[in-house]
Protein backbone atom coordinates (compact mmCIF):
# COMPACT_ATOMS: atom_id res chain seq x y z
CA UNK A 1 0.00 0.00 0.00
CA UNK A 2 2.97 2.37 0.74
CA UNK A 3 4.48 1.96 -2.62
CA UNK A 4 1.34 2.59 -4.53
CA UNK A 5 0.92 5.55 -2.40
CA UNK A 6 4.45 6.40 -3.45
CA UNK A 7 4.40 5.44 -6.64
CA UNK A 8 1.19 7.91 -7.05
CA UNK A 9 2.89 10.95 -5.19
CA UNK A 10 6.10 10.85 -7.44
CA UNK A 11 3.46 10.40 -10.49
CA UNK A 12 1.86 13.70 -9.85
CA UNK A 13 5.28 15.57 -9.15
CA UNK A 14 6.66 14.19 -12.61
CA UNK A 15 3.48 15.72 -13.89
CA UNK A 16 3.15 18.67 -12.44
CA UNK A 17 6.68 19.30 -13.35
CA UNK A 18 5.85 18.75 -17.18
CA UNK A 19 3.14 21.27 -17.03
CA UNK A 20 5.47 23.90 -15.17
CA UNK A 21 8.10 23.36 -18.09
CA UNK A 22 5.13 23.10 -21.02
CA UNK A 23 6.18 24.78 -24.26
CA UNK A 24 4.61 28.32 -25.14
CA UNK A 25 4.58 29.60 -29.13
CA UNK A 26 5.95 32.71 -30.13
CA UNK A 27 6.59 34.82 -33.08
CA UNK A 28 8.61 38.58 -33.09
CA UNK A 29 7.77 41.71 -34.66
CA UNK A 30 9.21 45.22 -35.18
CA UNK A 31 7.67 47.95 -37.19
CA UNK A 32 9.37 50.32 -39.30
CA UNK A 33 7.64 53.35 -39.57
CA UNK A 34 9.63 55.35 -41.26
CA UNK A 35 9.83 52.66 -43.80
CA UNK A 36 6.59 51.92 -44.04
CA UNK A 37 7.77 47.94 -43.47
CA UNK A 38 7.48 45.49 -40.57
CA UNK A 39 9.43 42.18 -39.80
CA UNK A 40 8.52 39.18 -38.77
CA UNK A 41 9.92 36.05 -37.56
CA UNK A 42 8.09 32.93 -37.85
CA UNK A 43 6.13 31.32 -34.99
CA UNK A 44 8.08 28.97 -32.70
CA UNK A 45 8.28 26.97 -29.82
CA UNK A 46 9.53 28.44 -26.56
CA UNK A 47 9.81 27.16 -22.46
CA UNK A 48 7.75 29.26 -20.76
CA UNK A 49 9.45 32.12 -19.20
CA UNK A 50 12.72 31.43 -20.54
CA UNK A 51 14.65 33.68 -22.37
CA UNK A 52 14.00 37.08 -24.24
CA UNK A 53 13.03 36.42 -27.79
CA UNK A 54 12.75 40.12 -28.19
CA UNK A 55 16.47 41.48 -27.29
CA UNK A 56 17.42 38.47 -29.59
CA UNK A 57 15.84 39.29 -32.35
CA UNK A 58 16.17 42.97 -31.96
CA UNK A 59 20.09 41.59 -32.53
CA UNK A 60 19.05 40.29 -35.75
CA UNK A 61 17.19 43.53 -36.70
CA UNK A 62 20.62 44.97 -36.20
CA UNK A 63 23.05 43.09 -37.17
CA UNK A 64 21.33 42.55 -40.64
CA UNK A 65 21.00 46.81 -40.55
CA UNK A 66 17.22 46.85 -40.55
CA UNK A 67 15.87 50.38 -39.40
CA UNK A 68 13.16 49.80 -36.89
CA UNK A 69 11.06 50.61 -34.33
CA UNK A 70 9.49 48.84 -30.73
CA UNK A 71 10.07 44.83 -30.94
CA UNK A 72 7.20 43.00 -29.38
CA UNK A 73 6.96 38.87 -28.96
CA UNK A 74 3.45 37.73 -28.83
CA UNK A 75 3.06 34.53 -26.80
CA UNK A 76 0.31 31.86 -27.01
CA UNK A 77 -0.49 28.25 -25.26
CA UNK A 78 -0.59 26.71 -28.91
CA UNK A 79 1.42 26.75 -32.24
CA UNK A 80 -2.75 26.89 -33.83
CA UNK A 81 -3.12 30.20 -31.38
CA UNK A 82 -0.17 32.23 -32.36
CA UNK A 83 -0.44 31.22 -36.34
CA UNK A 84 -3.90 32.48 -36.12
CA UNK A 85 -2.32 35.68 -34.13
CA UNK A 86 -0.02 36.29 -36.44
CA UNK A 87 -1.85 36.06 -40.02
CA UNK A 88 -4.29 38.95 -37.56
CA UNK A 89 -1.33 41.02 -37.60
CA UNK A 90 0.09 40.39 -41.36
CA UNK A 91 -3.24 41.31 -42.73
CA UNK A 92 -3.67 44.22 -40.57
CA UNK A 93 -0.33 46.29 -41.62
CA UNK A 94 -0.80 45.27 -45.14
CA UNK A 95 -3.98 46.55 -44.71
CA UNK A 96 -2.54 50.03 -43.09
CA UNK A 97 -0.08 50.32 -46.04
CA UNK A 98 2.66 48.58 -44.52
CA UNK A 99 5.16 45.83 -46.65
CA UNK A 100 5.65 42.69 -44.78
CA UNK A 101 9.06 41.81 -44.53
CA UNK A 102 9.82 37.88 -43.32
CA UNK A 103 13.21 37.73 -41.47
CA UNK A 104 14.93 34.38 -41.60
CA UNK A 105 15.62 34.29 -37.44
CA UNK A 106 15.65 31.65 -34.86
CA UNK A 107 15.82 32.28 -31.06
CA UNK A 108 18.87 31.67 -29.54
CA UNK A 109 20.95 32.31 -32.59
Amino acid sequence: MMFKKAVLTLAMALSLCRTAAAAEWQYCLAPSNEEHKIYFSGAFATNAGVGSADSSFEQALIQARLSHDEVQCPRADTENSILAMMQDAVAYNQKIGRKVVYVRWEPGR
